[in-house]
């Protein structure tokens, strides 16, 4: 694959940045959860929690995942959606993201269209939507960041590299929401019930990650 050179000059700038983020490193501070996760709502507009799942301990070692959440949430028509948060102290030093690839359903899915959804408040999310046969599912993601609502994974890196430098803080949360496209449904109005869903959880979720 040839490289535009745009994306050159991304790619040369994360070198630069990463390199002078190790020089800086050993300043870097652990920034605590303002408060434990287990906490967050059980009901976000319509939707009610069902159920939560655990990670087994030696995946959390592998994360060094400081606190996490995976909560699922029906409403009234029958939805199910799966939310996901992830919070680290110091990302790269204490623990650090996951490839983005593990954070998206397995077992014969495949993805069928990524594209950013902007947010009325401002920022960008990322929607990736998968299919199998005739199922689909579309999953919500991004970075939410010592105040910043992050889609891209580049630019997740740069700020991570910039505010370690100037600000000596890797803390960083990754969300992600997992929805089944409803059998008959339409899955722009599905989507756009997500993209609410997220739009509170955003705010929910800045009563426990530090901002900026």
């Amino acid at each position: 694959m040839t490289l535009s050179p745009p994306r050159i000059a991304v790619v040369l700038a994360l070198f630069a940045l990463t390199f002078a983020g190790l020089q800086f490193s050993q300043t870097v501070r652990e920034t605590p959860i303002k408060q434990p996760l287990s906490g967050f709502p059980v009901e976000i507009g319509e939707w009610k929690f069902a159920r939560k799942s655990f990670f087994s301990a030696p995946v959390i070692d592998m994360l060094g995942v400081a606190d996490y959440i995976s909560y699922d949430y029906t409403e009234g028509n029958g939805g199910l959606l799966n939310l996901y948060i992830s919070y680290f102290t110091a990302v790269g030093v204490t623990g650090g993201y996951h490839s983005l690839q593990n954070c998206l359903p397995g077992g014969g899915w495949n993805i069928a269209s990524v594209a950013d959804v902007p947010l009325a408040r401002g920022g960008e999310i990322k929607k990736v939507v998968v299919q199998k046969g005739a199922e689909q599912q579309v999953v919500l993601y991004w970075f939410q960041n010592r105040g910043r609502i992050i889609a891209s994974e580049y630019w997740e890196k740069i700020y991570l590299v910039l505010d370690a430098v100037f600000k000596q803080r890797r803390d960083g949360s990754f969300i992600r929401i997992i929805g089944q496209v409803p059998k008959g449904g339409d899955r722009e109005a599905f989507t756009a019930e997500m993209v609410e869903f997220a739009n509170r959880t955003i705010d929910l979720a800045a009563q426990y990650i530090p901002g900026a």
